[in-house]
This record gives structure tokens, sequence and C-alpha cells, in this order.
């Protein structure tokens, strides 16, 4: 009698145990939403630039091309264009919101706006 109740409560133990592991299995996962962004610097101009981003130089002495910045936190960012000879020679701004994903951000320096 003994020997047939303790053979009763493994083979129970193990339905509990591959019902928990075949359910757990059930449980859905949520991943959290992107916090960062790509930002593609797209600049045009015939002079030598320095790249900031926030104040924050990311790019020295660049003429016009595409500039890649990953990892950049979403929410609104300073990009600017400024001469390597000083400001009053080249300098473009613009304030963007950046979002999760792939971003454009366009500087046009001074030369071209004329």
């Amino acid at each position: 009698m003994k020997k047939n109740m303790f053979i009763r409560g493994i083979l129970l133990l193990v339905v509990v145990v591959l019902l928990a592991i075949v359910f757990t299995g059930c449980v859905p996962t949520y991943s959290l939403p992107p916090t960062t962004g790509t930002v593609y610097l797209i600049v045009s101009g015939s002079y030598v630039h320095n790249l900031y981003m926030d104040y924050n130089q990311k790019f020295p002495s660049v003429s016009s091309g595409i500039y890649s910045l990953y990892n950049v936190s979403i929410g609104n960012h300073l990009f600017e264009a400024i001469d390597t000879w000083g400001w009053t020679l080249g300098y473009y701004s613009v304030t963007k919101s950046i979002a999760a994903g792939v971003n454009y951000v366009y500087l046009y320096t001074s030369e071209d706006l004329f």
C-alpha cells in the first residue's frame, strides 16, 4: 500500500512539473519601446565645417556629405554646422525632434542660402 502511494505521489509530481514547464512557455514577453534613434546628417556646401549636436562637436573638419550618429536619445536636439574659420563665414543650425528609428537632418551652410 505504501509503495503504491509513493508511486502515485511521484507520478503526480512529474505531471505537475511537466504542466508547469509547458505553461510557462506560453507567457507573453513584452519588449520595451526603443529610446534611441539613428540620425543621418546631410551637409551641403563647398566649405569645411565642424558638426555639432547639442553644443558638442561630433565631426571635426568635414566637407559636404552624409554623416551618421547612432543611439541618439529621442527628443529635441540642436544640430549645427560651423565653418572651421569661424561662424561668421559659414553657419547653419536646426532643432529637430528625433524619434526612434531613422531620422534625417539637413544642414545647408551659409553659402548655399544666397
